[in-house]
């Protein structure tokens, strides 16, 4: 596409307007004013085709996308081949994605003869990927007097990952943390079977071995250890209910600093996502390439406008967890229907496995006589109803810790630290 330029327009008034008014009040000048217009068109139309041939003789490339970190200043690469003998000023154009902010969206280069780098600052501001179809190149003619704009596509993409860039995040990376302490197996109430010994008085009979004390002849109790490559299992929740208020971008960030706090541990992280069904099914390792396959799986997972189907998730961990682990579940239960449909169907893991849940606090979700008082009717009624749901979430509560499952209510600035100190005091009380 040709543009005019300003100094087209500026040659437009001082030239041709001149000629083309001489001509019309003079007819003996009107052959050589128009000579003179169809000099000015002919000069004006070579100006154009060299201004098309300087676009077309530049190429733009990117890699196929570059990794962002949410709400920390990136850049993308752009290559510029310029196939001219001599450099040219260039202005590259974008339009930026949804979740892309950039400075400017236009960037003014001088290319070189041959390929540059030019580094396009911008901004993830959500989570996933963000796909870029195509860049603009505009270039100016040699005299000036045209702008030739061309879109170039490039096919590139945006990866946007959470940010764990806070305070307890990189606490777990401080190598003094632990300054000073060995680590050495410790002998205590743990589920993996150590060895045996006397019965001494104080000891639970539970712990007596009772096929060795009938062959030795004397009572024996087991001793167990704590099991250090334990496995624990973040399952998501990416159905209808997660989309509301940011629930699954804190879920997401949770889940990866569980993670890390696991891989700290000396224990194996799995993941788990589903919605209407079961998605992905990651198993239980650990490292850090470990944790980089898990981030991959969920940094752009999205809410789906479907109801979520707990008992098909349930039947899969069923059947793919072959040993005793920790889940720990990030949903939403505040429906009534989905909560009684949890509360029915959590049996199928409780007795094998040990189970957390954390649900998000939202804003309907709160007890009536916490905060401001109401400031009207309206907001009374509102109050009302979050204490209703307060209510049945706390029934909930106690019907599964009746069945042996914890649930937490989690506060959006706290998940991360109330989700690791739950698993944290697993760890502590060598429940699993």
């Amino acid at each position: 596409m040709l543009a005019p330029a300003p100094r087209l327009l500026l040659v437009s008034v001082a030239v041709a307007l001149p000629l083309a008014a001489i001509g019309g009040m003079f007819p003996a000048m009107t052959v050589p004013c128009v000579a003179g217009l169809v000099a000015c068109a002919a000069v004006a139309m070579y100006d154009a085709l060299a201004a098309l041939r300087l676009v077309a003789g530049v190429s733009l490339s990117a890699p196929p996308f570059v990794r962002l970190t949410k709400d920390v200043a990136g850049g993308f690469p752009v290559t510029i081949e310029n196939r001219g003998d001599t450099a040219c000023l260039l202005r590259l154009g974008m339009v930026p994605p949804p979740g892309i902010e950039t400075g400017s969206p236009v960037l003014d280069v001088s290319a070189a003869p041959g390929a540059s780098l030019v580094e396009w600052p911008c901004i993830g501001r959500a989570r996933g990927d963000h796909s870029l179809p195509e860049l603009h190149v505009e270039g100016g003619s040699p005299l000036g007097l045209w702008l030739a704009r061309q879109p170039r596509p490039i096919g590139f993409s945006f990866r946007v990952y959470p940010n764990l860039r806070d305070h307890a995040t990189s606490a777990l990376f401080l190598r003094t943390a632990d300054t000073g302490l060995r680590v050495r197996r410790q002998v205590g109430k743990g589920r993996e079977f150590e060895n045996l010994r006397h019965y001494l008085p104080g000891d639970s009979f539970e712990d007596i071995h009772w096929k060795a004390t009938a062959k030795r002849g004397f009572p024996a109790v087991k001793l167990y250890r704590v099991e250090h490559a334990q496995e624990v299992y973040a399952i998501l929740d990416s159905s209808r209910l997660s989309a509301r208020e940011g629930i699954l971008e804190s879920f997401v960030d949770a889940a990866l600093y569980l993670a890390l706090v696991a891989e700290k541990q000396g224990d194996r992280f799995g993941l788990v996502t589903f919605s209407d069904r079961t998605h992905k099914f990651v198993r239980a390792r650990h490292g850090m390439d470990h944790f980089r396959l898990c981030r991959e799986t969920i940094y752009n997972l999205k809410a789906q406008r479907v109801s979520p189907d707990f008992r098909d998730v349930f039947t899969s961990l069923q059947l793919n967890l072959r040993r005793r682990s920790l889940l720990v579940f990030f949903t939403s239960l505040d429906d009534a229907l989905l909560g009684e449909g949890f509360e029915r169907d959590i049996p199928l893991l409780a007795r094998r496995h040990l189970v957390l849940v954390n649900v998000r606090c939202t804003a309907a979700l709160h007890p009536l006589y916490t905060g401001e008082p109401p400031a009207d009717r309206d907001a009374l009624y509102s109050g009302l109803a979050g204490q209703m749901l307060w209510n049945r979430m706390r029934a909930l509560q106690i019907a599964l810790q009746n069945r042996g499952v914890k649930l937490t209510i989690t506060d959006a600035g706290r998940i991360k630290m109330q989700v690791a100190s739950g698993y944290l005091d697993v760890k502590r009380r060598q429940a699993l």
